[in-house]
């Protein structure tokens, strides 16, 4: 535990579970720093360690990130079912977990908590911190960056599991080691074939467009559309679709496509009644205006944007097909290297570590991915 952490809340329980072995157990929990604060319910930073009174010198485990939500809600034990399935080197992992009430004495609430691995930052720090320095993210970084979220991806969509908000808030990640890893599974959801979903999801920016217009069929190909909003996040430093109500958001991202294709309001909602904005603002070709917003970035970045942010989500890139981009070739070589945030040192990264589960994902695209 760092020596200089006070308590700010001190507690111990008869019942915390260890995630791994699913044994409950006698623990003290030791917060002493508030790290989130949503809609949802809080985030707090915090160590624990057992109390069974066998071993008085117990180590303190952690950092910890714990989130802490109302408990009894369909939506909340959707979350802990997700966490306890999901095992990948890019999704943040549940190491404990507990119900406990409220220590105030007016709320009678029962609260679950998640107790989480813990990382140094997340990608929307990340790209204010280069912008306020008036840099992007270095290229090496966010392709690499980039790749680990494809790759959570692979996995998830594997399960049917949509994360439903992907944004930078909701990706950690490690400037020392490079590492990220998706966190916030509270929006999160196994999608059923033909079983409808709330289309009012995900935040508004990085919302797909079949979502902005009502679809309530739609598939884990919302969460490439966010994925394409938070790779151009880190080429612009700035989010690339800033609509002001969820309506505008669509005319914004009719800035970079194009007017939507009747086709797609058709497949996405035959009810849409909004507005359509079908006059082209744009004299050039997409690909062309993809050209002028991305103006300083390589052509491997364009065109994986360009088969990533497209209105149609069959025709969206999967998570197979952006991990065999030649965007990520740099990444393949044996020499690659990158160097942390402020080191002079370059490190070695793992990214090709792939389960047997993530190669029978990739199919036919496994020997073209692991060429090296």
């Amino acid at each position: 535990m760092p020596p200089d952490i006070h308590a700010v809340n001190e507690y111990t329980l008869n019942e915390v579970t260890n995630n791994q072995s699913s044994v409950s157990t006698r623990m003290t929990v030791k917060e002493y720093k508030r790290i989130g604060e949503g809609a949802f319910g809080t985030v707090v930073e915090a160590v624990l360690k057992y109390a069974d009174g066998t071993d008085v010198h117990s180590e303190w485990l952690g950092p910890f990130a714990i989130k802490r939500v109302p408990a009894q809600t369909e939506y909340k034990s959707r979350e802990l079912e997700i966490l306890r399935l999901v095992n990948h080197p890019n999704i943040v992992s549940l190491r404990f977990y507990f119900d406990k009430a409220s220590s105030s004495s007016h709320d009678k609430t029962i609260y679950q908590n998640l107790v989480m691995e813990c990382l140094p930052s997340n990608l929307q720090s990340e790209i204010k911190y280069y912008r306020q320095s008036k840099y992007t993210i270095p290229y090496p970084h966010m392709k690499a960056y980039t790749f680990q979220l494809a790759r959570a991806m692979l996995y998830l969509h594997g399960f049917g599991i949509s994360h439903r908000d992907i944004k930078p808030s909701n990706i950690l990640v490690d400037p020392s080691t490079v590492v990220l890893k998706v966190c916030d599974f509270g929006s999160a959801k196994k999608l059923e074939p033909n079983q409808p979903s709330v289309s009012y999801i995900c935040s508004r920016y990085y919302r797909a467009p079949e979502l902005i217009v009502g679809c309530s069929l739609y598939s884990t190909k919302i969460d490439i559309w966010g994925l394409g909003c938070v790779v151009a996040e880190m080429f612009l430093g700035k989010p690339i679709f800033q609509g002001q109500s969820p309506e505008s958001q669509l005319k914004e991202i009719s800035k970079l496509l194009g007017p939507p294709p009747n086709t797609f309001f058709f497949k996405s909602n035959p009810q849409y009644r909004g507005n359509m904005y079908t006059t082209k603002l744009f004299s050039c070709t997409v690909e062309e205006r993809f050209r002028q917003i991305f103006s300083n970035s390589p052509p491997d970045a364009i065109d994986l944007l360009l088969k990533i942010l497209v209105y149609d989500p069959d025709m969206r890139a999967s998570p197979r097909r952006v991990l065999v981009h030649p965007f990520f070739n740099e990444l393949k070589k044996k020499e690659f290297q990158v160097y942390p945030r402020g080191s002079s040192e370059p490190i070695q990264l793992n990214l090709f570590n792939f389960s047997e589960f993530e190669l029978s994902l990739l199919g036919s695209l496994k020997d073209e991915l692991l060429a090296r």
